[in-house]
């Protein structure tokens, strides 16, 4: 795709479409989730996974802060020339962002196995909320880091010519969660336990679908020997940092949400406060999609201008110089992969 002398007009809907579908299907299979579970467990099952809520933000978010930060340097670094020596170098942030996810993941991981009570008790579980939410997450410690990684790579999937895969991906994931939702919650009796092990099946199915785009022709992502590893994470956490912030945010507002309704309102204000985030999280996904089609387009067309020296340009497209500049470097704080809030 000439991201040069193309249509930005073009260029970027192709993007927004995709990562709309992705934000639209992801937010709806979170509707289904605790809509399966409430029908079987009743208020106590919707407040369950409100409490289990924050668990996503926390893990989505890390995966946003190496997705997003690392895929928006890389994008404008491929955008300078596509030469070698910025496929390597590139490649070296994408690298980079793989370590920090390994490193992330572990430590996101060790901290829901062994502390999973301590957790949603402090996140507003109490008594038969506690038991439930517990059963929801068990099946979901098995697949913590795919939750993580299908955000960081979606992210440099759509930096790398592929949103239709991302997409798709997202998709197999989310359709597969809904009518396994239904089979494993009813059908097999498993109550929140099925909704859970539907959602972690869910992930892992997104997770596989996305690896093959390494085997695909136009795979430009490679693993490579980054040189000051430190320094290339330090940017990546620099650059992505207000998506994450963004997204911890939201998850520290629901937990002082979770506690209060708790305290002064009870379980069934609690499962109506959950069905209210879920139905939140569909507005604001819809959004952070515009963010997800700039963050790919914007950066590459901005480097490729400056490479060009502008003179190949119109003057129509050089008064756009300051918006594609503001959106490529923010352009992260609007940004968010295909949300996958299976909660």
């Amino acid at each position: 795709m000439d991201f040069l002398n193309g249509k930005i007009k073009t260029i970027y809907f192709k993007y927004l479409a995709a990562a709309f579908g992705s934000a639209l299907i992801t937010s709806i299979y979170s509707i289904v989730d605790m809509a399966m579970v409430g029908q079987y467990h009743g208020p106590e099952g919707s407040a369950a996974l409100a409490v289990v809520a924050p668990v996503w933000n926390i893990i989505y978010s890390l995966g946003l802060l190496m997705g997003i930060g690392g895929s928006v340097l890389f994008s404008m670094i491929r955008g300078k020339s596509g030469g070698e020596e910025e496929l390597r170098r590139s490649n070296e942030y994408f690298t980079a962002s793989v370590i920090g996810s390994v490193i992330l993941a572990v430590i996101v991981w060790m901290g829901i196995i062994f502390f999973d009570r301590q957790l949603l008790v402090a996140f507003g579980a109490q008594d038969n909320t506690l038991t439930l939410a517990r059963e929801y997450v068990r099946p979901i410690k098995t697949a913590i880091p795919c939750f993580l990684f299908n955000q960081m790579l979606a992210a440099y999937l759509r930096n790398d010519k592929n949103p239709a895969l991302a997409t798709g991906a997202v998709l197999a994931g989310g359709i597969f969660n809904i009518f396994g939702d239904y089979f494993f919650v009813f059908a097999c009796d498993m109550g929140a336990f099925g909704a859970g092990l539907a959602t972690a099946i869910g992930s892992a199915i997104s997770f596989l679908v996305m690896l093959t785009h390494f085997l695909t022709k136009k795979n430009t992502l490679r693993l490579v020997k980054p040189t000051r590893l430190l320094w290339k994470l330090k940017e990546i956490t620099v650059t992505g940092f207000s998506t994450f912030f963004i997204d911890v945010a939201m998850g520290i507002l629901t937990i002082l949400f979770n506690r209060q309704i708790v305290i002064y309102l009870g379980t069934n204000a609690l499962a109506v406060y959950g069905v209210m985030v879920n139905i939140s999280t569909f507005a604001q996904c819809c959004a952070y999609s515009v963010g997800q089609a700039s963050q790919r387009s914007f950066p590459r067309i901005l480097e490729q201008e400056r490479a060009d020296g502008s003179a190949r340009r119109s003057s129509t497209r050089l008064e756009r110089r300051p918006f594609l500049e503001s959106c490529g470097r923010g352009s992260a704080s609007f940004s968010r992969n295909s949300l996958s809030v299976s909660s």
